[in-house]
């Protein structure tokens, strides 16, 4: 991604956030934070693609770790589309313009960090590769990025039902390392796997179409 797309990201985000923030009501003040959260990493992915001292690399690679589950987190937000009540009484679709924009409020977001966040990831994966020495593993890159999608999938799972944001990492890490170590079950297992699988199908599909964009 050129220095240009990356302003150009920039301001896409800035200007929903800015946007939203004056004209989304009360239902959907959730999104801003979600948006922002899911920016984060994708920021920080830039400043890893870029030249950096291993530790200064290292530093906010962790930091892009713990904010990365952010972005997919995006995805469970979809369910709050029920709150749209999108059906008439005829049960069709009801043509309400205010409806159709808090759709797009939750639609834009998510659509754009999902893609966004997917070549964000493979790019890291791409980064640790190198940093690592892996360059001579078979599809290191893909394997690296399995993992992190993978990692990911767990902090959905973290954020969405224990209800933990990564800045209680700071504040109170004691007990977010208690809810951490009590949070497996098979119910936790296969919502993760769930998850996980959505995230490598989307991944699939990127880098499938990807690959035939550089081939033309």
């Amino acid at each position: 991604m050129t220095s240009i797309q990356r302003w150009l990201v920039r301001l896409a985000y800035w200007g929903f956030i800015g946007f939203a923030a004056l004209t989304i009501h009360d239902s959907f003040s959730f999104l801003l934070l979600n948006t922002f959260l899911a920016y984060i990493p994708i920021e920080l992915s830039f400043w890893l693609t870029s030249r950096r001292s291993p530790l200064v690399f290292w530093l906010i690679a962790l930091i892009w770790l713990l904010f990365y589950p952010n972005t997919p987190y995006l995805l469970t937000d979809l369910f709050h589309l029920s709150l749209l009540k999108p059906y008439a009484v005829n049960g069709l679709l009801k043509f309400d313009l205010s409806m159709w924009r808090d759709f797009a409020y939750l639609v834009a977001p998510t659509v754009v960090s999902t893609i966004i966040g997917t070549y964000s990831v493979d790019q890291v994966a791409q980064q640790f590769q190198q940093r690592l020495r892996l360059t001579k593993l078979p599809a290191g890159r893909t394997l690296i990025s399995i993992v992190l999608f993978l990692f990911a999938s767990i902090g959905v799972y973290v954020g969405r039902f224990l209800r933990l944001h990564t800045i209680y990492l700071l504040i109170t890490p004691q007990y977010i390392l208690e809810q951490l170590a009590e949070m497996w079950s098979t119910k936790m297992l296969a919502f993760v796997l769930l998850m996980w699988l959505l995230q490598l199908v989307i991944y699939g599909a990127w880098r499938l179409t990807s690959a035939n964009t550089i081939q033309k």
